[in-house]
């Protein structure tokens, strides 16, 4: 009997001891963590902000209505200001002195921020490139290369003029019915000319199942990076958490086709005779693909048709949303301020521009200043954020590796040095006007070596296909449409959906 107690009594004992030991061990790590955040409080500065952990509302509230919040930061913070947000800290810059500084002077130390939603990250290897070469030319030698394949691809093919009959083509297969949906159709539109330009053989199959399925697959992530809900905030934050995301198996399925574009055209350069082998100097591009399958044997690491088809996906999905949203926009203005459209429908028709082409849209003089002022009140990237690579001192600061720098491009395009910023004003950009925009406070397409590649062709690109569309064509509303100052942020900043009805005008004199 004695002997069953003592068993007993040590075996509670044991079962005490246990628990106790296990309960120091978390005290021990919250002790560690509590410490750990204490020292990086006292270890690092940042600009001052409204928000903290305790203000979560406030957190989602920017994530979701970024264009109000944006503006209110740079009226309270008119320099810079920190908000934590739910994908952590931003250091947000509303001054283009500070903007300037560290993403043009200070370019090697921040990198673009990967999106939650594309998820083909996933695929990539380390060393062999950071996102893409699309946007960048700074990373790694890999995105160095593979941004002056494409740069030198696009002059080329600009200087060419095969743009001229791609973006032609794809006009004429728009078909604008009496009521259509303008982000599905401008959607529509962007990836099959995205799509020609990267694989110029995927135009024959732009008509069969399985590309009809790749554009719906495309146009599903689109729609979930731009689902403005209080579930796609907690969607975000827990595919933050967790690596799991909504769109990850739509965006194998979307890898899979392309990576067959790359292997047949692979195949293709395999199969050719001595005889025709040249050097990557003087091989002819005539699409992206080629120009980046061109530049293969200057890459280090060697990429594979992995590394080439993530780098097609983020040209046709990343080229589509941003193309998709500057036309949407336009349309969008179109109807809200007739009078100004139908000056630049004037100016078209006068000069004849029925056709796109690209060194003539230039002369469109007020239908640039159209697309110009359009895409300063609704720029379709409204926040550049870019990552931290290291820790590093910028003026009084002390910054950690990792930090979200995010440039106010909303802000900027508002600042009070402009006249009547809040006013839509095409006249600003005319003649002798032009002589009052503020200098550095105007950037619709990124800033300095991380800007767009096509930058210097993208305006005369958008006013050429708006230019076609109002030759052709008069719009009309079909009912409530947004206002300008309305907009959903995904990876560009689009309008709310609306519909207009297009009245051909193909007919008249």
């Amino acid at each position: 009997m004695v002997d069953s107690d003592n068993s007993s009594d040590a075996d509670e004992n044991s079962f005490f001891h246990y628990f106790t030991s296990f309960g120091i061990h978390i005290l021990f790590i919250v002790v560690v963590i509590v410490l750990k955040w204490q020292y990086d409080r006292n270890r690092y500065r940042y600009p001052k902000g409204p928000r903290d952990w305790r203000n979560i509302k406030d957190a989602i509230s920017f994530h979701r209505k970024k264009r109000e919040n944006l503006l209110f930061l740079a009226t309270d913070y008119p320099d810079s200001c920190t908000v934590l947000t739910h994908t952590g800290r931003l250091v947000l810059l509303n001054n283009a002195e500070l903007i300037n500084e560290i993403f043009v002077e200070r370019a090697d130390l921040v990198s673009n921020k990967v999106d939650n939603y594309l998820e083909n990250q996933l695929r990539y290897k380390e060393g062999k490139h950071i996102r893409t070469g699309i946007v960048f030319r700074h990373q790694d030698h890999n995105a160095r290369i593979i941004h002056k394949a494409l740069v030198n691809f696009m002059d080329s093919d600009f200087v060419n003029k095969r743009l001229d009959s791609v973006v032609q083509e794809q006009l004429q297969n728009l078909r604008l019915s009496n009521k259509f949906d303008v982000r599905r159709t401008t959607f529509s539109f962007a990836v099959r000319l995205l799509t020609s330009l990267s694989d110029s053989s995927a135009c024959k199959a732009m008509n069969d199942k399985a590309f009809e399925l790749f554009e719906q697959n495309l146009y599903k992530i689109s729609k979930a990076i731009h689902e403005d809900t209080f579930q796609k905030s907690a969607k975000a934050i827990l595919t933050k958490l967790t690596g799991q995301s909504e769109t990850l198996d739509i965006n194998e399925n979307i890898l899979d086709y392309i990576k067959t574009w790359t292997q047949q055209r692979s195949n293709r350069a395999k199969n050719t005779t001595d005889e025709n082998i040249v050097t990557s100097t003087t091989k002819t591009s005539h699409d992206f693909l080629d120009s980046i399958l061109n530049a293969i044997n200057e890459s280090s690491p060697r990429l594979d048709d992995d590394d080439v088809s993530a780098c097609i996906l983020d040209i046709i999905m990343h080229g589509s949303e941003m193309l998709k949203g500057a036309i949407s926009w336009l349309l969008l203005y179109v109807v809200k301020y007739p009078e100004e459209a139908d000056s630049c429908r004037r100016e078209v028709r006068d000069k004849g521009y029925s056709k796109f082409e690209l060194s003539s849209a230039e002369s469109l003089v007020h239908t640039q200043a159209f697309v110009k002022e359009v895409l300063r009140l609704s720029p379709i990237i409204p926040i550049v954020i870019h990552s931290t690579l290291q820790d590093f001192k910028w003026r009084h600061y002390h910054i950690q590796k990792r930090t979200q720098f995010g440039a106010n491009i909303v802000a900027l395009h508002q600042l009070p040095t402009w006249r009547d910023a809040a006013k839509f004003d095409i006249n600003r950009w005319i003649g002798n006007n032009s002589s009052t925009i503020p200098i550095q406070s105007y950037s619709p397409f990124g800033f300095g070596p991380r800007s767009c590649v096509a930058e210097k062709f993208l305006f005369n690109l958008l006013t050429g296909i708006i230019g076609v569309l109002l030759f052709q064509n008069d719009f009309e509303k079909t009912g409530p449409v947004p206002e300008p100052s309305e907009g959903t942020f995904g990876l560009a900043n689009i309008p709310p959906k609306f519909s207009l009805k297009a009245i051909s005008l193909t007919n008249r004199s």
